[in-house]
């Protein structure tokens, strides 16, 4: 015959009692935890982009559609640096863009916040991004010439391929008047004819590139080739 501890069954009986006090817990009982107050994150900002330039950076994104929103912050070098931006608008479908200046070249991760008028700040969005500047154009070269000649009073001129980030070069003549003029030639360009071009007088090339195709700046080589003849 099989016996009942009640030792036994005095522990079942208040194993059941606190389940169901848990039952009994409201879906709020967490904010024991977080001495009575209810965390807050409004809206975060949506489709965050960035544009790196010489020392800065240009940032666009759609704001977000939560009127408590005020201020953004965006943040890097571990939040020791900011720049805060002013909410004008919460319609998701425009964009807001501001340029933060006087970041030295390098690679940063950033971070965008959402700020309300209590303080509150919204999940991060973050970005990674390289700046570009002195160290950047340092190592341009200007578009190479493959031949060069003269047709009469015409410069000719055969170009080696471009750069992929090569943004078009600028040649510096005299013409056949004496007068110091310019002329622009597009990246694709495999031939260029310069007319009035007086021989005999300096021409030089500078060329111009930009870093990544977003890039909001373009960098030049440090000095321009002379042209010899």
């Amino acid at each position: 015959m099989k016996t009942f501890n009640p030792y036994t069954l005095l522990a079942a009986g208040c194993a059941m009692l606190l389940a169901l006090g848990a039952c009994d817990r409201e879906p709020t009982d967490y904010r024991e935890f977080l001495g009575g107050k209810e965390s807050v994150y409004p809206g975060k900002p949506n489709n965050l982009k960035a544009s790196p330039g010489r020392n800065r950076v240009e940032f666009s994104w759609n704001p977000s559609a939560d009127p408590s929103v005020k201020r953004y912050r965006i943040t890097w070098n571990n939040g020791r640096n900011t720049a805060m931006v002013d909410a004008s608008t919460h319609d998701p479908a425009e964009f807001i863009k501001v340029i933060v200046p006087a970041v030295n070249e390098d690679r940063y991760e950033f971070a965008l916040y959402a700020l309300d008028a209590a303080g509150n700040i919204s999940v991060p969005s973050p970005i990674s991004v390289r700046t570009y500047g002195a160290r950047y154009e340092s190592g341009l070269n200007n578009r190479g010439v493959i031949s060069k000649w003269f047709e009469s009073e015409t410069l000719v001129i055969q170009w080696a391929t471009a750069d992929t980030v090569h943004t078009g070069s600028r040649i510096a003549y005299t013409d056949v008047n004496g007068q110091k003029k310019t002329y622009d030639v597009l990246p694709g360009a495999w031939e260029t004819r310069v007319p009035d071009c007086k021989a005999g007088e300096a021409i030089s090339v500078l060329s111009g590139y930009k870093p990544v195709a977003l890039a909001i700046d373009t960098f030049y080589a440090l000095k321009p080739d002379t042209l010899k003849f």
